[in-house]
């Protein structure tokens, strides 16, 4: 990842923190709060987040924020915010709410619900093999046109 979804005056709009510098929040716990968000949502949706991805940034934050108080700070605080951050990603991730982006827009997941599909650049073509004898197998004309046009190019 090569910037972190939320800034330091983004993070210190919600939290600030006795003894944590700005360099360290700057070099270590956004990157480990985007970290935390990228994991909790690539099962559905493509990561890294565009920088309009007003939820990306929320979290991260948060995350941020979580790290810092599970290693520095009261063990109550970081309970609380946790069970924030988990209603948060659950709510999105069952369903039960979306990503926003900075416009206030929803953003939906990049899969069809309950079914989990990597993005390939053939996944919209009939597959090579089918349930048809050997002997019928053929492979979808516009793949073989693709890759034609992609060997002359």
């Amino acid at each position: 990842m090569s910037i972190p979804y939320a800034t330091y005056s983004e993070f210190t709009m919600v939290y600030s923190f006795r003894g944590v510098s700005q360099s360290q929040i700057e070099s270590h716990w956004l990157y480990e709060g985007s970290m935390r968000v990228n994991q909790a949502f690539s099962r559905l949706y493509t990561t890294p987040f565009s920088s309009n991805n007003y939820t990306a940034k929320n979290l991260t934050v948060h995350y941020a924020a979580l790290g810092i108080l599970v290693r520095t700070q009261k063990v109550d605080d970081s309970d609380e915010l946790w069970k924030q951050i988990k209603q948060q990603v659950t709510d999105i991730t069952s369903g039960e709410g979306n990503m926003m982006d900075t416009n206030g827009a929803a953003i939906l997941p990049d899969i069809v619900p309950g079914k989990l599909q990597a993005w390939s650049s053939n996944m919209d073509k009939k597959p090579v093999f089918d349930m048809r004898e050997p002997s019928e197998q053929r492979i979808d004309p516009d793949l073989l046109d693709e890759e034609w046009n992609e060997d002359i190019s």
